[in-house]
């Protein structure tokens, strides 16, 4: 599963304005809503690191050849 740089942009500003203003509305003691929130962000962790070993393995890839 990788994610789009756009979509990992649209998911980190749902993330961000989602804790900023559920915070302000103080609606985060509920766990559903934080367990919510923190999935996205470790969706996006996760699409990094594994963008991040996919373009590693392209390039030593191109070295060997």
């Amino acid at each position: 599963m990788i994610l789009t740089d756009k979509q990992s942009l649209l998911i980190c500003a749902i993330v961000t304005f989602g804790f900023s203003i559920l915070g302000i509305m103080d609606a985060l003691g509920s766990y559903v809503v934080v367990a919510i929130l923190v999935i996205l962000f470790l969706l996006v962790v996760v699409n990094l690191l594994l963008n991040k070993q996919l373009f590693d393995k392209d390039d030593d890839a191109e070295t060997l050849n």
